[in-house]
């Protein structure tokens, strides 16, 4: 298990990385820009709980480990997107559905309605170079399930060296062999689903029986393999109402994962057309951030990551097009897997995308896009996810209007100095 460990031990791991950040900072905007520099990293650290794995430092699984040349990467886009000013995107997270194909059914699922299809091998290569050229930082793998391919592993070895790998899984074919070769290939983060620490209701909720065993043997192999590993959970209300969330957290802690994500019900995929009593209300979602800040300074608790924390406006705001995109197996970038709109096609014609990107999200949102925009989408909606980019364009050109009259998440506040 990863250990804990402070702020002064996480930059001495990272000391190459970020002496040679400072300097070059520093050289570029004075004294002025370096201590910007200095802040901005201070605040993303400040509200986590740092860990070492594998002779690293981890802030949390959605920022590389350091010292990695795509933690380098990723501190160095911050600086050159808004105290350098050099572009306009930092692409940081980029998701890539390899497959549709999954065992489960899954209530909440958020590749309903997309494209039903395996990505040619050759696509998912020709994605990664343009990735590389874009300077994204870490990829994820996921479907549907991932680990029903085994040639992405070889995608995994080819780049390791360049970009931080994440897998988001059921769990569902990760056995002692595959979680070790997956390891040796160079795999860093693995999330593994688990959406209840009571079998029947995990299994419910995955629309399959022996999903829960499945998953808890995942966690196993993969903790056994030495891959940093997250246990992903959709939190309902009424786990959050009955207390159940403090049975679920003790039960995380008992697996022994270095992390545990929190996500919450989104309108997207197969609740696009659902009613709001599905979703978290306000005091639901403060509950998520309550949990993350009780779990930050007490080791007996699991470490936890939850969107709630993240993009709160007192942080880093909605990462859609910002901190992480998507691209489902045709090939359509989408501004974020929750947020069914597409961009264009990556692969028929990726300097559009980005053009697109810098245009519609280069401005740092405050709030959640899909939940604040959820009336919109839906009649945006005809049965199939993404909306085409021609029909979504009115939506984003009215939203790039309201947006760029919105104060900013007060991460962004604070890199550009105020």
């Amino acid at each position: 298990m990863a250990k804990s460990i402070n702020k002064l031990k996480l930059c001495w791991l990272g000391k190459s990385n970020l002496v040679r950040e400072y300097f070059r900072v520093l050289k570029n905007k004075d004294i002025g820009g370096a201590n910007r520099f200095v802040k901005w990293l201070n605040f993303v650290v400040d509200s986590e709980r740092l860990l070492e794995h594998d002779k690293k430092g981890v802030i949390h699984f959605f920022i590389p480990p350091t010292p990695s040349k795509s933690f380098a990467r990723i501190i160095r886009s911050y600086n050159d997107s808004y105290i350098l000013k050099r572009k306009k995107v930092p692409l940081h997270n980029v998701l890539i559905s390899t497959t549709r194909k999954c065992p489960f059914n899954c209530w909440y699922c958020s590749a309903t309605n997309t494209p039903e299809s395996d990505m040619k091998i050759d696509n998912i290569n020709k994605i990664v170079s343009i990735l590389k050229e874009w300077n994204a930082c870490i990829i994820g793998l996921t479907g549907g399930e991932p680990l029903l391919r085994t040639d992405t592993d070889e995608i995994i070895r080819k780049y390791a060296g360049q970009f931080t790998f994440t897998i988001f899984t059921s769990g569902y074919g990760l056995d002692r062999a595959r979680a070790q070769k997956l390891k040796e290939y160079g795999l860093f983060y693995i999330a593994i689903s688990l959406d209840d620490y009571d079998n029947k209701r995990h299994d419910e909720a995955r629309g399959s029986k022996g999903a829960f065993e499945i998953s808890i043997k995942a966690i196993n192999n993969a903790k056994e393999a030495g891959l940093y590993t997250v246990v992903q959970s959709v939190i309902t209300k009424s786990m959050l109402n009955n207390g159940q969330i403090w049975k679920f957290m003790k039960f995380v802690k008992e697996l022994d994962a270095d992390e545990w994500l929190l996500l919450e019900p989104l309108g997207t995929g197969k609740l696009i057309n659902c009613g709001n009593d599905v979703f978290l209300n306000k005091e639901e979602h403060e509950q998520l951030k309550l949990l993350h800040n009780i779990a930050q300074k007490n080791p007996e608790l699991p470490k936890i990551c939850s969107f709630a924390n993240i993009e709160d406006p007192t942080r880093f705001g909605c990462g859609a097009g910002v901190e992480h995109s998507y691209i489902d197996t045709e090939g359509n970038f989408w501004p974020c897997n929750f947020l069914p709109l597409s961009l264009g096609n990556i692969l028929e014609e990726p300097n559009a995308v980005y053009s697109r990107l810098e245009r519609y999200f280069s401005t740092p949102c405050k709030y959640c896009i899909l939940m604040a925009e959820r009336k919109e989408l839906q009649v945006l909606f005809n049965g199939k996810l993404p909306v085409p980019f021609e029909k979504a364009k009115g939506f984003l050109e009215e939203r790039l209007n309201r947006i760029g009259k919105d104060d900013k998440p007060k991460f962004y506040k604070l890199l550009e100095g105020k």
